[in-house]
């Protein structure tokens, strides 16, 4: 009998993970490259993605591609008329 359980970790999880990556350094408002930031946020890649893209919906976080990759930032709270969303 196989008593190992693998377990996806919780929205809360991944939320928390993805912010402190985007903090860790002191660098919060700088552009991250999304393909970093997620290999330390731990989950599959669809639930990291979901959660990036919850997390832009709530105005949490940044997002813009830039030569065909995606990158992420803390969201500096100034309102865009257009804020753009690729994955």
């Amino acid at each position: 009998m196989n008593t190992t359980s693998n377990t996806e970790p919780t929205d809360d999880q991944v939320d928390a993970a993805i912010l402190a990556a985007l903090t860790e350094g002191g660098g919060g408002d700088d552009l991250h490259s999304w393909a970093e930031i997620r290999r330390r946020v731990p989950g599959s890649l669809d639930h990291r993605n979901e959660r990036l893209i919850a997390l832009w919906f709530a105005g949490r976080v940044y997002t813009i591609k830039i030569a065909g990759r995606n990158y992420v930032s803390l969201d500096d709270g100034h309102p865009r008329s257009c804020s753009p969303l690729v994955l």
